[in-house]
């Protein structure tokens, strides 16, 4: 039996994450839109594009979310983007009631589904669904900290001109300005980034991982960030599927782990067949916890907006 996997959203991260998917060869999917037509359209297009992979997967395209509650994985990419000048917190309001609708839709899935939210702003988001679906927190995560760490990557290379498969990073906390690099466990073919840059560049780097996703919205001027975005996911997805054991930093509902409880924040998480298998607890400095609380801190506050729409 093939997995299957269900996209909301089939505008440029979630037709991107389609693409992606198939080319994995991760499963069949179905690429839900309100414009059923575009994700017929998409889904065709899709399909004749699978033969070059050799992949098996089937996509189908429309409105219909018997069938999204008929899937074993989820992603939800569906809202608005963040246009130039705004933030991710300007978005909470508009993308909540989109994500409210959606989580009320798949409440009710026969298959308590796994579920990957990519709709900003990210961590609240994925509360909402968390909070709505009932679902186990093993089963709802938000693709947030995979993003940021890959951009810290991009930024680290362009100033060591390293391989990328030499670079070792993490990034926790919020999907946003608070996030949190973890620069005592960062390294470089081996190195820590410490030896290798100034604090002050290092600072810059980590300035420009937090800025990634405003910068590219301030170039495409009409769009945001959807290639990266989607590569994420696919990678938490695949780590899912595969049952690879594969930590990676994603955004998750907290219980007590690292002294935060009932948000979401990105905190590093142990990936396989059963969702978030395990919350990682790993030694930081204190200037990095110092932060992490500070980012909760500030979800906390978001979280707290919301919450009187969730009674």
């Amino acid at each position: 039996m093939k997995n299957k996997i269900g996209i909301i959203g089939a505008g440029n991260v979630g037709a991107t994450t389609a693409h992606l998917c198939l080319m994995k060869d991760l499963g069949d999917i179905y690429l839900l839109d309100i414009n059923r037509d575009m994700a017929e359209g998409k889904a065709i297009d899709l399909n004749q594009s699978k033969y070059i992979f050799n992949s098996d997967a089937e996509i189908y395209g429309g409105d219909d979310y018997d069938k999204i509650c008929s899937c074993d994985f989820i992603v939800v990419t569906a809202g608005f983007p963040r246009k130039p000048g705004m933030s991710r917190d300007d978005l909470l309001f508009k993308n909540f009631e989109i994500i409210k609708e959606i989580s009320l839709k798949i409440k009710d899935s026969k298959k308590a589904p796994m579920i990957i939210v990519i709709t900003n702003p990210l961590d609240i988001m994925t509360y909402a669904v968390y909070r709505i679906t009932g679902l186990a927190r093993t089963r709802v995560l938000g693709m947030a900290g995979v993003l940021d760490t890959y951009r810290f990557y991009h930024y680290v290379q362009t100033v060591l001109n390293t391989s990328s498969k030499t670079l070792y990073s993490m990034m926790l906390g919020s999907h946003g300005d608070t996030m949190v690099p973890l620069i005592s466990k960062t390294y470089v073919n081996g190195k820590k980034i410490s030896s290798l840059v100034a604090e002050t560049n290092i600072n810059e780097l980590s300035e420009k991982a937090r800025n990634g996703g405003a910068t590219i919205v301030s170039l495409l001027k009409t769009g945001s960030a959807y290639y990266a975005p989607a590569a994420s996911a696919v990678k938490m997805l695949d780590c899912i599927i595969n049952n690879t054991d594969t930590i990676l930093p994603c955004s998750v509902f907290a219980k007590g782990e690292y002294g935060i409880s009932d948000i979401c924040i990105g905190l590093p998480v142990l990936l396989n067949i059963r969702g978030a298998s395990k919350i990682v607890e790993i030694g930081l400095e204190p200037v990095e916890k110092d932060a992490l609380m500070k980012s909760a801190a500030s979800i906390k506050e978001q979280v707290d907006k919301i919450n009187p729409l969730l009674a």
